[in-house]
């Protein structure tokens, strides 16, 4: 109810601003509709068909789909040039799937809303609220293999943010700094804990001038699971009566991240005066980018932490590396390669395999798990972090019959990643997804030997000649390894945009 009772103030609030804008162009409401089908193996689909969809794709089995959705983004002037920076705009975004066919399982519902958001824009700051589908932080955005601490695998869930949507220049730097920022507070609505919320921040900042050749970047984001209630915490050390700690001194200990004032008290037990209060996950990032004629390289590495250790470095190589190529040229050449990515995935060190609550970094860090969130690091079963640690459910019975090791039992992973995507002359625009890796498990249940898994997936958009803004996607993916169930399937959909 506070959530509508928000959304509904926001909404008056984009009335009015309308309202306030006389001297500029309305720009029109877009319009998007998908009707496909996905055929998989039963038991499975295939990593690439489903990983980094929103939840959109359901896990396993054949079904149907129908995808609309209505946009309104920020009006255009005429003259940009004389943009007032305290200038209001607003927005919104509605996107509904619906799927038919798939078999019903927890947390796979046949409606689905990855957008249902309204927008307000006064300069550079936004405000919206609602679910929206986004990434967070420095890398590659179409072809990552997924970001670690916030990927767009699980479905978007309510929330209200504050953030500046593109990078802002300072200007007694004369444009040599700019930072980009965000706060959110949200709702893990519909859950197997009831009523915890999301806390979530994030700072980066750009070394270089627009027009620079050479520009750094660097920044870290920050998110933390707190609150709410469960009957399986009942009678456990890990909470008061199933109760975590809600109150505002509580939240104010978790964004800051320090430890709470008190071992424990009437509100928390001594999990939370010992751990901190919360599920605490995100990455520092550092990138590099190189503009030239011809090319623009992109290199950025997404350092994870889950504690302290991993704040300290002492987790280190752990992350995701990646290098991205892109190719602006416009050329009369058959094929055209637009885009390249590379990606390494490391997670196995973790500050080492020993936890010692005696020292000051505790080790075995165990990415994505939980003592007090049984579900870990995760939405309505999906990974809100990087794809390529999964839950269990998604693994094959074998492996799936070595216990333990919690929601995520394989948290320990080296995995090696190309995405390519490119267009023909006269023809369809080309993208390709490949992976490898080497499964370990976690430092509580570790496998008898490493798993290996390959997992692939090719997809063309065929633009259809004299139907304007409408599109033909074939993709075919596989998965062939250890960890999951061997799988191939294939999607085919027609998208309409006007």
């Amino acid at each position: 109810m506070r959530f509508l009772c928000l959304v509904g103030s926001l909404f008056f609030l984009t009335v009015c601003s309308v309202q306030a804008q006389q001297n500029q162009l309305k720009s029109p409401v877009r319009f998007n509709a998908e009707v496909g089908a996905l055929t998989a193996t039963p038991a499975h689909t295939p990593l690439w068909l489903s990983a980094n969809q929103y939840g959109i794709v359901p896990p396993r089995g054949s079904f149907g789909t129908l995808r609309v959705g209505m946009q309104r983004d920020y009006a255009v002037q005429s003259d940009s040039t004389r943009r007032k920076k305290s200038r209001l705009d607003w927005g919104f975004g509605v996107y509904a799937v619906a799927n038919v066919g798939a078999p019903r399982q927890d947390y796979n519902p046949a409606l689905l809303l990855p957008d249902a958001y309204l927008k307000v824009k006064l300069g550079w700051l936004e405000f919206y609220g609602g679910n929206r589908r986004e990434v967070i932080g420095l890398g590659d955005t179409v072809l990552t293999s997924g970001f670690v601490a916030w990927s767009g695998n699980a479905i978007p869930f309510p929330k209200i943010q504050l953030h500046t949507p593109d990078y802002v220049s300072l200007k007694f730097t004369e444009a040599r700094l700019a930072i980009k920022a965000g706060y959110a507070h949200g709702w893990f609505a519909n859950t197997y804990i009831q009523g915890s919320y999301l806390h979530q921040k994030y700072l980066y900042g750009r070394l270089g001038k627009p027009s620079a050749k050479v520009r750094l970047y660097a920044g870290l984001n920050h998110q933390v699971q707190w609150g709410g209630r469960a009957d399986y915490l009942v009678g456990t050390p890990l909470a008061v009566n199933g109760t975590l700690p809600t109150s505002f001194s509580d939240y104010l200990s978790l964004v800051s991240g320090h430890y709470p004032e008190d071992l424990q008290n009437s509100r928390f037990t001594g999990f939370d005066g010992e751990n901190r209060i919360g599920n605490h996950v995100g990455s520092y990032d550092i990138a590099l980018e190189w503009k030239r004629p011809k090319s623009n390289w992109f290199l950025y590495h997404q350092h994870i932490y889950d504690d302290a250790s991993g704040l300290a470095l002492q987790n280190l190589p752990d992350g995701l590396t990646g290098l991205r190529f892109l190719n602006p040229q416009k050329t009369r050449a058959a094929f055209r390669v637009q885009r390249l990515v590379l990606e390494w995935l490391s997670t196995t060190n973790q500050s080492g395999p020993t936890f010692d609550q005696r020292i000051r970094y505790q080790g075995r860090d165990n990415y994505f798990n939980h003592s007090q969130y049984r579900e870990g690091w995760s939405y309505r079963g999906r990974t809100l972090g990087t794809p390529l640690i999964t839950p269990r459910s998604d693994f094959s019975p074998y492996v799936n019959s070595f216990a333990g090791g919690g929601f995520f039992p394989n948290n320990r992973v080296v995995a090696w990643y190309a995405g390519a995507g490119g267009v023909f002359r006269n023809g369809p625009t080309v993208t390709a997804r490949a992976s490898y890796s080497r499964n370990f498990g976690t430092y509580n249940q570790h496998y008898p030997r490493p798993f290996h898994q390959f997992s692939t997936l090719v997809s063309a958009q065929w633009p259809l000649a004299g139907w304007p803004g409408t599109v033909l996607t074939t993709s075919v993916a596989l998965d062939r390894g250890e960890l999951f169930t061997n799988s191939i399937g294939s999607y085919l959909s027609l998208r309409k945009s006007w």
